[in-house]
């Protein structure tokens, strides 16, 4: 008996590696065929495989949260061809809904743990054929990720260095240096709520560590992002970059104002540990149980550089030119 076949219109790439290996969990459990196919090309050719490919499917799932054309394009010829029962639209909060699709049901999750009950649940009521007791038994949980940047091969996948970036991969860990904007993960996008610890040095200068992360997939410099400076001292400072409104010396906004008053405390040989919590537009900074920031980046006098169209969830570091600074480890544990 020929498999029940849903076609998943997402990009190829690092933007939905979290997407795949959870689409291809479910599948399996739930005895379904997922057509998911990874081509960079642009060609007739391949147009002919993706249209034959979802004309011959049964289901057609397509996560517009990349703002992929060739998505967008994918779900157009699927509302034309397929019934609203044979297709549904997924989205992340993080980022606004086309004007255009307004009209459609569109699944808006909130997590990565939100994306897997919500497309459970739409298999649940809409696919036929398939092993309702696997799926309802699919252990679904929050999405974690360490790197302790060991693997040259893992790194350059998962990260994206600015042009002129000075980094290695040494024995302590991610070291880098004349970086004038950041160094940024490629598969963070859709975290919204998290947890980040990471364990760093500032060997000269300062550090900076960025989040809310936001960038096109074929441009390494970021639109948006926030980012705190961690200087020799251990004070810490926010700064804002918006493409929208840079500041005309130093690209970033700098608060300096807004800063730390109390600094990080060091271990041995000048290592240190933060622990950030990220829920919506609240961001929490703590060194050893201390609170060094506790900010509301919808307050003044923040609201006005973050105001932005969409905000993707990448974490990175940067290091100015002069500036050396290691990263031994990060740690990121979504918050549901």
């Amino acid at each position: 008996m020929k498999k029940t076949s849903i076609f998943f219109a997402i990009p190829c790439g690092e933007f939905f590696r979290i997407q795949h290996d959870c689409i291809r969990n479910i599948c399996k459990k739930a005895g379904i065929e997922p057509i998911i196919i990874e081509d960079h090309s642009q060609s007739k050719n391949l147009w002919n495989r993706i249209s034959e490919s979802i004309d011959n499917s049964d289901y057609f799932v397509a996560d517009i949260s990349s703002r992929s054309p060739n998505v967008i394009l994918e779900l157009g010829y699927t509302i034309k061809s397929k019934s609203d029962k044979y297709y549904a639209i997924f989205n992340s909060s993080n980022i606004e809904i086309p004007v255009d699709l307004n009209g459609f049901t569109v699944q808006v999750y909130y997590s990565i743990y939100d994306f897997q009950k919500r497309l459970i649940q739409w298999i649940e009521n809409n696919v036929r054929n398939i092993n309702i007791d696997n799926l309802k038994a699919i252990d679904t949980h929050n999405w974690n990720y360490r790197d302790d940047f060991k693997d040259f091969n893992t790194f350059t996948k998962l990260w994206t260095t600015p042009p002129d970036c000075a980094f290695q991969l040494t024995h302590k860990g991610l070291m880098l240096s004349n970086s004038h904007m950041p160094i940024m993960t490629n598969h963070c996008a859709l975290l919204n709520n998290f947890e980040l610890e990471f364990k760093a040095n500032v060997i000269r200068g300062a550090l900076g560590f960025v989040i809310k992360g936001t960038k096109r997939s074929d441009y390494p410099i970021p639109r948006f992002c926030v980012m705190f400076n961690i200087n020799k001292e251990g004070f810490i400072y926010p700064h804002i970059f918006n493409e929208n409104k840079p500041d005309p010396n130093t690209h970033y906004q700098v608060f300096k104002k807004n800063g730390s008053k109390v600094p990080i405390e060091y271990e041995k040989e000048n290592w240190f540990i933060l622990n950030i919590k990220v829920l919506d537009d609240k961001i929490t900074i703590q060194n050893k149980k201390n609170t060094l920031l506790d900010i509301d980046m919808k307050s003044e006098p923040f609201k006005n550089f973050y105001d932005f169209s969409y905000k993707e969830g990448n974490i990175g570091f940067r290091c100015y030119p002069g500036e050396l600074g290691i990263i031994n480890y990060i740690e990121i544990k979504e918050i549901n």
